[in-house]
């Protein structure tokens, strides 16, 4: 599938106001950006319709980003992975909300679309309940991904859990989240990277992000820059947790979520021992990296 296929033509550009037009800052980062800027996209998932496109309209025209919105989808497509509720009572505890189902089914679709792409573009997905920082250079983000070795880097998470500080690279720090940091407003991702992650499950059994965050799993090491370049607004989520109605869990059923939970938690645990030495090895090759990979 294209990537242009399921994804709506971006509006055109919103007006500049003066204030965005006079930031020195915004057009000394837009001439650093220029290089390299073609191999990037941002997709932003964002229901049709939705009020809060203007915008995201208005925020990525201060950019030079190649961008556009793809139609968030209800429900799971053919081809994509299977929900089954009772598999999710067994390994989440509950039945998935329809909100979860479809917001799983959108970034699926994103990334079977960014799989399909050539090695060497990069692809930034957000949600369109963040805010991206204009100044924020994305190209310099990717050549420290090559040159890391890295096909997956998060660009916001909604907690900082346990995280690892790796290297120092400038005004921000390449930090890694020992646990599941949750939340999938903002990532670069690479085609090699989708592609893998989406060999790693035929069901789906929980939320899009704990899916993405099992990095002992499926290969996404939940690398981050820190701080953010992305804030999520205070906006009310679209995605709902639970479901007003849902059938609850057998004995049997929260049994098996304790042992598969525990098993879990000692994957992880090995996992993140591994990742010690992969931390070395970055923090290695990227502290005598070049300018064009540090943040200012």
């Amino acid at each position: 599938m294209p990537l242009s296929a399921p994804i709506a033509d971006a509006p055109p550009p919103m007006r500049d106001g003066p204030e965005h037009r006079d930031d020195p800052r915004l057009r000394q980062t837009n001439e650093a950006c220029a290089e390299g800027v073609e191999r990037v996209r941002v997709v932003v998932i964002s229901l049709s319709g939705s009020p809060r496109r203007r915008r995201v309209a208005e925020q990525m025209a201060d950019t030079q980003l190649q961008w556009t919105f793809f139609d968030a989808l209800r429900d799971l497509q053919s081809g994509q992975p299977v929900y089954d509720e009772s598999r999710a009572l067994r390994y989440w505890g509950r039945p998935l909300t329809p909100s979860e189902i479809g917001c799983a089914a959108s970034h699926i679709a994103v990334l079977t679309a960014v799989s399909q792409q050539a090695e060497g573009e990069w692809t930034v997905v957000i949600e369109d309940d963040v805010f991206l920082d204009p100044a924020f250079d994305v190209t310099k983000a990717i050549r420290m991904c090559e040159l890391a070795g890295l096909g997956y880097l998060r660009l916001y998470g909604r907690h900082l859990a346990s995280p690892v500080h790796v290297v120092w690279l400038g005004q921000r720090e390449l930090v890694r989240f020992k646990r599941a940091p949750m939340g999938t407003q903002a990532y670069l991702i690479s085609p090699m990277a989708a592609r893998n992650f989406l060999g790693s499950f035929r069901h789906l059994d929980r939320p899009i992000d704990w899916e993405m965050d099992r990095f002992w799993a499926n290969g996404l090491t939940t690398y981050a820059l820190f701080p953010f370049p992305c804030i999520e607004l205070s906006l009310t989520s679209s995605v709902t947790k639970y479901a007003a109605r849902s059938r609850r869990p057998s004995k049997a059923d929260r049994g098996f979520w304790c042992l598969w939970k525990s098993w879990q938690w000692l994957k992880r645990g090995s996992a993140n021992i591994a990742l010690h030495f992969k931390d070395r090895q970055l923090k290695a090759i990227l502290s005598p990296a070049p300018d064009k990979c540090r943040f200012g």
